[in-house]
C-alpha cells in the first residue's frame, strides 16, 4: 500500500486531501485487495501462509528486498475422508411409522439376520486361553489393542461407525482414531486412546495401563508400556522401582542392572537407591569366607552414601550402613588392628551422620554418644565436645527445615501445572513456594559449610534442586533457575560436562514447546560461543543457537496440527450427530404431524450454533500458540541480525531478511512479526522496505487495530503524513461497514486525535472530535476535548485544581456518626424535620460492632458463644438532644429546633459503640433521682468553718451511727480479703513494730493533723426525710493500739461499717 513506487497512488485526487464525514477524500487501489483477503483472515488472525507473488510494480526495485516477491508452495487441507461405516449398515428404506410408533414390514426379517452372522464372526475370532497364553510377546502394545480392538469391536452397533485398524499414512488419522468408538470391555484400547490424546497430562491413564498389562500378566507388553512412560517421565523413581522390582521378580538380573546403570546417576531418589543397595546385597552373600562379597557390600555403601546420604530422608540408609559395620569382623573395644579398624570405620560414619539434618539424628547422636563413653570416657568425651557443634547445627536445622517443608509433597510423578485461575493453581503454587523456600534456606547456608566444606555446601543445593525438578519437571522456570546458579558457580559434572548447560537441555526434553527454556539455551550459546570474523563460523554460531528454538518451534507447530485435527473432529461428530438424529426423528415428525406448521429450531440451525461455539474454542487455543511461535521467531530475527547483520533471503537464510522469509514459509505468525521485523528494517537500516512490509502487512490483518496504529506511527515516523492519512482514512471506511468492528475504531481515533492535537490544525482536530462523538456517544463530553492536552503523565483539564485545602481536602470519617445527621439537613439554612433517634437498643436497626462483625440471619439458629453487644445508651448532651427531639415528636414539647445538632465526635462514637447495653446490666440500679438531689442538698462549707470543724473534729465528730437501712460490710481492714482483692499488708499489728517505725512521721509537720498541715473539712450533711447521714458514726470505745496520736484523736470508721465490727485502724487508711 505505501511501496517505494505507489507511494504517490495514496494522493491522486490532486493537491492535499480534504476532510470529510468519512475521513480523508482520496482513492485507493488496494482496498478491494484488503477486503478480499480480510475474508480469508477473519476467524483467527495470523498468517496461516505466504500469500501468493506481488504486484509487478514491485520489480522494478530490481535486486531489492521485497517481502511481496517470495512465491512459496503450500499443501491444501486434504478433504475430510468419509469414515468407514459398520459392516451393519442403516436399512435404506425408511420405515413406515403409525402415531409415531415403528410398525412392521417387509423388511424386517432379512434386517434381523444379520446380527446373529456378524455375533458369530466375532465368536469365531476369540482366540482360545490356551492360545492366548502360548502367544508369543512380539507385538507392541499397540498392535495387540488394536487385535484385540478388531476381536471385541467386530459386532455391529446400531450408529456406530467401524473399529478397524487405521493406517498411519491416511490424513485423516487423528479424525478416524477419535471419531471410532471402543467397547467398555476393551479396557487396553480405551487407556491407549487417553494416553494418545494426552501423553503429559492423563498420569492415570499410564499406570491404570501398566497394572491392567500385570494383571493380564503380558510381560512384554507391560516391559513395552514401561519404557513409553519412563520416556515422558524419565525422572519417575517411584515407576523405575517398581521396573526394577519386576524384572527381579522374573529372575530378569541382567535388566534390572541394565535400569540401574540408566537411572542411578541422574535420579537421586531415596527409595531407588535403596533398591540398588538391596539388590546388591542379595547377590552378595556376607557370609562369604573370602571376604570379597562384604568387600563388595561396603564399597556399595560407600556409593550411595556418597550419592543420595546428604538427603534428609537418608536416615534409613546411615543406620543400616552403621549396622552393616557393627556385624563385620572385629571386636568393639578390642585391642588387635581388624577391632581397631572397625572402631575407626564406625566413629568415621557417626560423625559423618551426625552432622547431617534428618529426622533421626537425635537417635544416631545417642547412639554416638554412647559409643564414645562405652570405650573410654577420657577419649570419649574429647570427641563429643568436638562433634558436638555439628549435631547441635544439624539438631535445629533439622527442627527449621520441617517448618519450612510442611505441607512439601516430595512425589516424582510430576503433574501439570493447572492454568491460573482454574482447579488447583493456588495449591501447584504453594508447591512451587515451598520448593523455593527450601532452596533459599540452603544457599543460606545454615550448617556453615560453604567455607568449611565448599564442596558439600554445592552438593547439598544441586541436591535439593534435582529434587525439586523430579516433582515440578514442568515448570520450566525452575529449570532456569537451577542452570541460573550453576552458572552462577561454575558447576561442572563428574563427566565434565556443564550441570546448567544439562539443565537446560532436560527441561528443554520435558517442556519441549517452553519459549522460556528455548530462548534461555540460545542465549546461553550465544554469550559462550564468540562468532568469528568469517561466513561460514557465524553460519554455524547460528545454526546452533537455532537447535532449541527449532524444538521449541516444532512442538509448538505440532500442537497447533493436533488442534486443527481435534477440531475437524469435533465438527464432524456434531455433523454426524444431526445426521443421525434427522434421520430417526424426521419421518416420525412428518407422519404425526402431517400439515402442521412446527415452530422449533431448525436442526440446521441448531449444528451450525455447536460448530461455531467450537470452532471458536480452537480459534483462541491456536491463537494463543501462535502467539509463541510469533515471538520465537521475532527473538530469532534479533539473533541473526546482530551476528549476521541484515542479511538477505536465500536457503539457508541469512541475516535479518532470511530469517523473516523463513518465518513467512513456516506459517502461523502474528502481525507482531511484521511491526518487529519493519522497526529494525527503519530503525537500524533506514530502509524503504519496511514500510513494504508494513503493507503487506495490512493485507494480511486488516481488522487488527493494534497492527494499524503501529503502521501509522511508523509513517508518522518516517514523515509520511499523507500516507498516514490515507492509511487512517482507509481503514475508518473498512470498519464502518462492518458494524461489529467499530468498537476497534477507538485506539485508533485515540491515536491519531493524539498526534493531529499535537502536530496538526484545529480544523482537522474539531472534525475528529466530531466524528468520535457519534461513533462512541457513550463518552464523557468533556473526554475528547480533555485529550488534546493530556501527555503521558498528567491531565490538566480532568485534575481538579484545590483552592482551599481546608474544605476540599478533609479526610472521611472512618466510621460514620450514630448522631450525623443527612447532607441535606447540614447544608439547607431552614427548620428541617428531625428523625427520631433512640438509644433504646430496640428501635434502632441492626449495626455491625466496631470490634466483631455482626451475626448474619443464616447464623440465627447457631448463636455464638459470647452475646452481640447491644447499643450503648447516649449520655450527655446527646441523650437530652435524643430525649428534646422524641418529646417534640410526639407533642411532648414547645420547643423546637432551628439548626443541625452538633455532631458528636468520632472517637466520641467509637467509645460509645464499645460501651454495652443497660440491658447487660444485671447488678443492683442506683436511684439517680436520688443521688442527685442528694449531691444537691449537700452543703459545702468554706474553709473557715472546715477550719473550725477540724479543730474540734475530735470531740464532736464522728458520733452518729450509719444507717440502719444499709448493710453493714464485713471487711473493714486493709488485711481483709475484701472484694477488691487487696494483699494483706506485712505491717499489720502491734507486734510488727509499727508505733516505733512510724514515730518519726507522727512528729513530722506533713503528718495530716498537725499543725501547718492541711485538712479538709468533714463534710455535713443534711438529714432528709429518711434522716440518712453518711459520716455519723458511733463514736469508739477508744483507741489503745494507737498511742501516738495527738490529743486522743479518733480516727474515723470505714464507710457503712458496723459498730460492732470496727477494727483498729492503721494509718494509710485514713483517706
Amino acid at each position: 500500500m505505501a511501496s517505494g513506487d505507489s507511494g504517490d497512488a495514496f494522493a491522486r485526487q490532486g493537491g492535499a486531501p480534504a476532510w470529510n464525514a468519512d475521513g480523508w477524500n482520496s482513492a485507493s487501489e488496494n482496498q478491494s485487495s484488503n477486503n478480499e483477503n480480510s475474508d480469508q483472515h477473519a476467524q483467527i488472525p495470523i498468517d496461516p501462509a505466504p500469500p501468493s507473488p506481488g504486484d509487478a510494480s514491485d520489480d522494478e526495485d530490481g535486486g531489492e528486498y521485497d517481502p511481496e516477491s517470495i512465491t512459496i508452495t503450500t499443501i491444501p487441507a486434504p478433504p475430510v475422508a468419509d469414515v468407514p461405516t459398520s459392516d451393519s449398515p442403516l436399512p435404506s428404506k425408511k420405515p413406515k411409522t403409525a402415531g409415531g410408533f415403528i410398525v412392521d414390514n417387509s423388511s424386517d426379517e432379512e434386517d434381523d439376520a444379520t446380527p446373529p452372522a456378524a455375533a458369530d464372526k466375532s465368536n469365531s475370532l476369540k482366540p482360545t486361553p490356551s492360545e492366548s497364553q502360548t502367544r508369543p510377546f512380539n507385538h507392541s502394545p499397540l498392535q495387540q489393542t488394536t487385535m484385540s480392538q478388531d476381536v471385541t469391536n467386530d459386532a455391529p452397533a446400531p450408529a456406530q461407525v467401524s473399529s478397524g485398524p487405521v493406517p498411519a499414512t491416511t490424513p485423516n488419522a487423528a479424525l478416524a482414531a477419535a471419531t471410532r468408538s471402543r467397547l467398555p470391555a476393551d479396557i487396553v484400547g480405551v487407556l491407549e486412546d487417553r494416553i494418545k490424546e494426552d501423553p503429559r497430562g492423563d498420569l492415570e491413564a499410564w499406570l491404570a495401563l501398566i497394572d491392567e498389562q500385570k494383571r493380564r500378566h503380558n510381560i512384554e507388553d507391560t516391559r513395552a508400556v514401561y519404557e513409553r512412560f519412563l520416556k515422558v517421565f524419565p525422572q519417575a523413581a517411584e515407576i523405575w522401582v517398581a521396573y526394577i522390582d519386576m524384572e527381579l521378580s522374573l529372575d530378569n538380573n541382567r535388566e534390572a542392572e541394565a535400569i540401574f546403570t540408566r537411572t542411578l546417576r541422574d535420579i537421586p531418589n531415596v527409595q531407588l537407591w535403596t533398591s540398588y543397595l538391596n539388590y546388591i546385597r542379595r547377590r552378595n552373600e556376607l557370609s562369604d569366607p573370602t571376604g570379597r562379597a562384604r568387600q563388595t557390600v561396603s564399597q556399595a555403601y560407600e556409593f550411595v552414601i556418597g550419592n543420595i546420604g546428604q538427603d534428609r530422608d537418608a536416615g534409613s540408609l546411615w543406620q543400616d550402613y552403621i549396622q552393616f559395620i557393627k556385624t563385620g569382623p572385629g571386636q568393639i573395644g578390642g585391642s588387635g588392628w581388624q577391632d581397631q579398624q572397625k572402631m575407626d570405620l564406625l566413629r568415621k560414619a557417626y560423625q559423618r551422620a551426625i552432622s547431617i539434618p534428618m529426622p533421626n539424628v537425635n537417635t544416631l547422636w545417642k547412639e554416638y554418644d554412647l559409643f564414645e563413653m562405652g570405650l573410654n570416657k577420657m577419649t570419649g568425651r574429647k570427641f563429643i565436645q568436638e562433634r558436638s557443634p555439628s549435631y547441635m547445627s544439624a539438631r535445629s536445622a533439622n527442627t527449621h527445615l520441617e517448618n519450612i517443608t510442611r505441607g512439601l509433597r516430595r512425589t516424582t510423578l510430576p503433574r501439570l501445572p493447572p492454568a491460573t485461575g482454574f482447579e488447583g493453581d493456588q495449591e501447584y503454587a504453594e508447591q512451587v513456594r515451598l520448593w523455593k523456600a527450601w532452596i533459599a534456606w540452603e544457599k543460606d547456608d545454615p550448617l556453615d559449610l560453604a567455607r568449611d566444606d565448599p564442596d558439600t555446601y554445592r552438593q547439598r543445593i544441586l541436591h535439593v534442586y534435582k529434587q525439586a525438578l523430579m516433582a515440578l519437571r514442568f515448570w520450566p522456570e525452575m529449570w532456569v533457575d537451577a542452570a541460573e546458579w550453576c552458572f552462577d558457580n561454575n558447576i561442572v559434572g563428574q563427566d565434565g560436562r556443564d550441570e546448567g548447560l544439562q539443565f537446560l537441555n532436560d527441561g528443554l526434553d520435558g517442556n519441549p514447546e517452553s519459549p522460556l527454556l528455548a530462548l534461555k539455551n540460545a542465549d546461553r550459546i550465544e554469550s559462550t560461543q564468540p562468532a568469528g570474523e568469517d561466513d561460514a563460523s557465524k553460519a554455524a554460531l547460528v545454526a546452533t543457537i537455532r537447535k532449541p528454538c527449532d524444538r521449541a518451534l516444532g512442538a509448538l507447530y505440532d500442537m497447533i496440527k493436533k488442534l486443527k485435527d481435534q477440531e475437524a473432529a469435533a465438527v464432524s461428530k456434531i455433523e454426524k450427530d444431526t445426521a443421525l438424529d434427522t434421520a430417526t426423528t424426521g419421518d416420525e415428525d412428518a407422519d404425526e404431524d402431517e400439515g402442521e406448521v412446527q415452530e422449533k429450531p431448525s436442526a440446521e440451525a441448531m449444528k451450525n450454533i455447536k460448530i461455531k461455539a467450537v470452532q471458536d474454542g480452537f480459534a483462541v487455543q491456536i491463537l494463543m500458540l501462535s502467539k509463541h511461535i510469533s515471538h520465537i521467531w521475532i527473538a530469532l530475527a534479533r539473533i541473526y541480525r546482530r551476528i549476521q547483520g541484515q542479511g538477505s533471503k536465500s536457503n539457508p537464510p541469512i541475516g535479518l531478511r532470511g530469517i523473516f522469509t523463513q518465518a513467512r514459509s513456516r506459517g502461523r505468525l502474528t502481525s507482531d512479526v511484521y511491526v518487529e521485523t519493519s522497526n529494525m528494517e527503519w530503525n537500524i537500516y533506514g530502509d524503504e522496505v519496511a514500510t513494504k512490509i508494513y503493507d503487506r502487512g495490512s493485507k494480511l490483518y486488516p481488522e487488527q487495530e493494534d497492527y494499524i496504529v503501529e503502521y501509522l506511527k511508523h509513517l508518522h515516523q518516517k514523515r509520511d503524513l499523507t500516507n498516514a492519512r490515507v492509511v487512517f482514512s482507509q481503514t475508518v471506511q473498512r470498519y464502518k461497514a462492518k458494524p461489529e468492528l467499530i468498537p476497534k475504531l477507538r485506539p485508533i481515533y485515540a491515536y491519531f486525535h493524539n498526534h493531529e492535537a499535537r502536530y496538526g490544525e484545529l480544523a482537522q482536530v474539531r472534525e475528529l472530535e466530531k466524528q468520535m462523538s457519534e461513533l462512541f456517544p457513550d463518552d464523557p463530553s468533556l473526554a475528547h476535548f480533555a485529550a488534546r492536552y493530556t501527555t503521558d503523565r498528567f491531565n490538566p483539564v480532568m485534575t481538579q485544581v484545590i483552592v482551599s485545602p481546608a474544605r476540599q481536602m478533609r479526610p472521611k470519617a472512618i466510621m460514620q456518626s450514630i448522631e450525623q445527621p443527612p447532607a441535606s439537613a447540614r447544608s439547607s439554612p431552614r427548620p428541617m424535620p428531625q428523625v427520631e433517634r433512640t438509644p433504646q437498643p430496640q428501635f434502632l436497626p441492626a449495626v455491625n460492632s466496631p470490634k466483631r462483625p455482626f451475626q448474619a440471619d443464616d447464623q440465627d439458629e447457631y448463636p455464638p458463644r459470647k452475646l452481640a453487644r447491644g447499643v450503648s445508651p447516649l449520655k450527655g448532651a446527646a441523650g437530652r438532644r435524643l430525649d428534646q427531639q422524641r418529646r417534640a415528636q410526639q407533642g411532648q414539647s414547645t420547643s423546637s429546633y432551628t439548626s443541625a445538632p452538633i455532631p458528636v465526635p468520632r472517637d466520641v462514637t467509637f467509645f460509645l459503640g464499645l460501651i454495652p447495653s443497660a440491658e447487660a446490666f444485671g447488678s443492683n440500679y442506683f436511684n439517680t433521682a436520688g443521688l442527685v438531689r442528694l449531691i444537691q442538698n449537700t452543703t459545702v462549707p468554706s474553709y473557715n468553718e472546715w477550719r473550725a470543724q477540724g479543730e474540734g473534729a475530735s470531740s464532736h465528730a464522728h458520733t452518729r451511727q450509719a444507717s440502719s437501712e444499709y448493710q453493714p460490710y464485713p471487711y473493714t481492714n486493709r488485711d481483709s480479703p475484701g472484694p477488691s482483692g487487696r494483699p494483706a499488708s506485712p505491717f499489720n499489728g502491734m507486734s510488727r513494730g509499727t508505733a516505733q517505725a512510724s514515730a518519726p512521721y507522727r512528729n513530722s509537720p506533713l503528718r495530716p493533723g498537725s499543725s501547718g498541715s492541711y485538712e479538709p473539712p468533714p463534710a455535713i450533711y443534711q438529714a432528709g426525710a429518711n434522716g440518712f447521714n453518711p459520716l455519723a458514726q458511733t463514736p469508739t470505745s477508744g483507741n489503745a493500739g494507737f498511742n501516738g496520736w495527738q490529743g486522743g484523736y479518733v480516727p474515723p470508721t470505714q464507710y457503712n461499717a458496723a459498730p460492732t465490727q470496727q477494727h483498729p485502724q492503721q494509718y494509710g487508711n485514713y483517706y
